[in-house]
């Protein structure tokens, strides 16, 4: 997955614009600002990480010792597959008491739990650890309209398109497969963008007025 290519970040038939403070772009920031990649490395002790002899961190160790040799889009379906059975799903209310709460990868791992952007780092970590370039990975908060909720995924950019590694399905597939998700906002790296729809589409008019209010797992 070179990183000699820029990732076309319009996901979801969409078109991205990029934006400077964005509400959830702090927590985005801090949730990348240590390397836990070192949490699924075989150094993990040493690291001074916490979680590293949890469950969790166990399980995606292991996977990373059997991807060598796979193609990108098996990486990545090994990847969403693992850290998707590797974590239970429960919301920030009943693991942390609060609406909305990004969790930090040893967070997660001492809990064993987490929401939607939860594995969407989670993933993002994982990836890393494997030498996925940052600008190959982009962390999309989106309005899912068949549940009527928020919702957060990781698009990891390939050669053969974008990829959505997804909480609520371990069957990878490409961005154009999700008419129902409608970005809202997103993160790569450092940089933040807003998400909106060419022509007179309807999908914008029902995107949220307050970026603010978007908490993933929350209803619309």
């Amino acid at each position: 997955m070179p990183a000699s290519t820029p990732a076309k970040l319009g996901v979801f038939a969409s078109v991205a614009i990029s934006a400077a403070r964005l509400p959830a772009a702090g927590k985005w920031q801090a949730a990348r600002q240590t390397d836990y990649s070192q949490l699924f490395g075989a150094n993990c002790a040493q690291s001074g990480l916490a979680g590293c002899d949890s469950r969790f961190a166990t399980k995606i160790r292991g996977m990373v010792d059997q991807v060598a040799g796979l193609s990108d889009r098996e990486m990545l379906d090994r990847v969403n597959r693992t850290v998707n059975g590797a974590m239970t799903y429960k919301s920030d209310a009943a693991v942390w008491g609060v609406g909305d709460y990004w969790a930090t990868p040893a967070e997660m791992a001492r809990k064993g739990a987490g929401d939607c952007e939860d594995f969407a780092i989670a993933k993002y970590w994982a990836l890393r650890s494997l030498g996925v370039p940052d600008e190959k990975l982009q962390l999309v908060l989106l309005q899912d309209t068949r549940r009527q909720l928020f919702h957060a995924v990781l698009i990891a950019h390939t050669g053969s398109g974008a990829y959505v590694l997804d909480n609520v399905s371990n069957r990878l597939e490409a961005d154009t497969a999700y008419a129902q998700y409608q970005p809202i906002m997103s993160f790569t790296g450092e940089r933040s963008y807003i998400h909106g729809f060419a022509g007179n589409s309807r999908a914008v008019a029902d995107m949220p007025k307050d970026l603010s209010a978007v908490a993933p797992g929350m209803g619309l």
